[in-house]
């Protein structure tokens, strides 16, 4: 009876875990999703500003820097949920407002 009694405490305490680690991973951004952010807001940058002359300094702190602020005003599972609706024609108006904040950061509006 004792050993059964540890083996479900162990199972209980490793569930535990299993469930405390990937809900901590949800938190956060992914990387990909940090890079789709980050090579938006470079080639936006690049593109408005630097078609005729080479750009003299290297927006890439600039951009990362405007990603780590969307980290904090936006939760990675409130921007997950609008983004896996998918396409919409006619966006309810908490995405759409999520959506104009989340690109609004990434072109230095914000």
């Amino acid at each position: 009876m004792r050993t059964l009694t540890h083996h479900f405490a162990g199972a209980l305490l490793g569930f535990f875990m299993m469930v405390t680690t990937s809900h901590a991973q949800e938190q956060a951004y992914p990387q990909y999703e940090k890079e789709k952010a980050i090579v938006f807001c470079m080639t936006r940058e690049y593109v408005l500003l630097y078609q005729e002359e080479p750009a003299e300094v290297d927006l890439f702190p600039v951009c990362e820097s405007r990603f780590a602020t969307l980290e904090t005003r936006i939760p990675y599972d409130n921007y997950k949920a609008v983004r896996d609706k998918g396409y919409m024609l006619y966006k309810d108006k908490q995405s759409a407002e999520l959506l104009e904040k989340y690109y609004s950061i990434l072109m230095g509006n914000q």
